[in-house]
């Protein structure tokens, strides 16, 4: 038995906010401009009553509806939230955020989260891979709320000037994403070698706010990009076998962080592959950590970009500093979703 990714959705918030409108010229130190710096126009923040939960499950049941897939033949839902938020604030760990989301969709599955920070959905991916060449299970709903936007607020309510760690809070959004992953007769899937570089584990730091509900983030943002940036052509060159592999893809969809940081990767590729032109990126939902692939996929599809059988290639990237490479072929039928 081999897979495929099935179905796969995006759920944003209809609560824009323009960067302008909540991070101000002015805001941070020393005439730095957020929007100029960072290209990000805007993010999505969830509505009264939402949390991780709520953006899971929005997105889980768009993606369902895709895949064509009953919820009765699911056998397995993996959370890969690194938020488990409710609107209230209140962490849902006992039971599993997996278990709340199978209640919330009637299903009844095997289930249980993972952590891997902003790698979450694809090792869930990978995970669900494994289970169905197996012969375990038929079918798994891989699926993240991320509820981020009290970590921005508790940011903004610091010095910025004496509390540099905090800036890369300011370039989050909320979001939910789902991908249901099947059995295939081909082979759709591949995944490349995963590599984690210890020695930057604590350049990005989630942790409860202090004197405040909520979380707060502390990250060395410029050496945590610097890190990626650095080791990013050697990964590439461990993924592809050739130009010609490389140059497969119709698509290049790196995790989120700021716009300009992917057109900064954009610029590796094209030095290691001769062409950066597949490589994608979006401005308008921040980063929106394990669910920031989905978010490209959807805006693509809204845009009409997507074809059936397209081959795309997913770079994940996990504080830790961890890479992971994966490559899929879009479902037949997508331009009709």
């Amino acid at each position: 038995m081999k897979t495929q990714i099935s179905g796969f959705a995006c759920y944003l918030p209809p609560n824009l906010i323009k960067s302008e409108d909540v991070i101000p010229f002015g805001t941070l130190p020393r005439g730095i401009d957020f929007k100029r710096l960072t290209k990000i126009e805007a993010h999505h923040e969830v509505l009264e009553g939402q949390g991780s939960l709520e953006l899971a499950v929005e997105a889980a049941q768009k993606a369902i509806a895709r895949s064509g897939v009953n919820k009765e033949e699911i056998d397995l839902v993996i959370s890969c939230s690194v938020t488990k938020m409710s609107g209230e604030l209140q962490n849902l760990i006992e039971p599993c955020l997996a278990s709340h989301i199978c209640s919330a969709l009637d299903i009844k599955a095997q289930n249980f989260d993972i952590a891997n920070a902003c790698l979450g959905m694809v090792t869930g991916i990978l995970i669900a891979d494994r289970k169905i060449r197996s012969g375990k299970i038929r079918h798994a709903l891989i699926v993240a709320g991320e509820y981020l936007t009290e970590a921005l607020y508790e940011a903004l309510g610091k010095n910025l000037l004496f509390n540099q760690k905090a800036f890369s809070s300011l370039t989050i959004g909320d979001a939910g994403g789902a991908y249901v992953v099947s059995g295939s007769d081909e082979e759709r899937i591949q995944f490349h070698e995963p590599m984690t570089l210890a020695q930057h584990s604590q350049l990005c730091i989630g942790d409860a706010a202090v004197g405040r509900p909520g979380p707060a983030m502390r990250t060395y943002g410029k050496k945590l990009q610097n890190a990626a940036l650095e080791n990013l052509g050697a990964y590439f060159k461990r993924n592809f076998k050739s130009q010609e592999d490389y140059a497969s893809h119709d698509h290049i969809i790196s995790h989120q962080t700021t716009p300009r940081a992917v057109s900064k990767g954009a610029l590796i590729a094209e030095k290691t592959w001769g062409s950066g032109d597949a490589v994608r990126s979006i401005s308008h939902t921040g980063n929106t950590a394990s669910t920031s692939h989905a978010a490209v996929l959807e805006t693509l599809l809204e845009d009409g970009a997507l074809l059936s059988n397209q081959k795309v290639y997913l770079m994940a990237f996990g504080s830790g500093l961890s890479f992971m490479g994966m490559s899929f072929h879009l479902p037949s039928g997508v331009e009709t979703w």
